[in-house]
């Protein structure tokens, strides 16, 4: 693995947690273990779909249309792992949509920001 593909998946944790963090203070998120919780759900979901996606995208070279399909795989298997682990250790007010939503506005940002580029 490249540093500049180290650089961008830090990047990308790091926004991932600032978004969906503020996403949570928005949704009426209370209480800083809630907010801890949050913080480890994106510590074990973002790196390993970052890890994924990019084994796919420079090692396997797959074309845009696998990718999408990949993307969309892990994207949704962060949604339910972050929404397992929500509804088991936290008190969010309905936490799939919660993870769908946050996990959602987090995918728009970044790809919003890699348009921009």
């Amino acid at each position: 693995m490249t540093l500049a593909i180290i650089k961008s998946m830090g990047i990308a944790l790091l926004l991932t947690i600032l978004l969906e963090g503020l996403f949570g203070a928005i949704w009426g998120v209370k209480g800083g273990r809630n907010f801890v919780i949050m913080l480890l759900a994106n510590l074990l979901t973002n790196p390993l779909v970052n890890v994924i996606h990019s084994f796919f995208a420079y090692e396997m070279r797959l074309d845009g249309q696998a990718m999408v399909i990949i993307t969309a795989l892990l994207e949704i298997s962060a949604v339910i792992a972050e929404w397992l682990v929500y509804k088991s250790r936290t008190d969010i007010k309905k936490p799939f949509l919660f993870s769908l939503c946050a996990n959602g506005a987090s995918f728009l940002c970044g790809i919003l920001i890699n348009f921009l580029r």
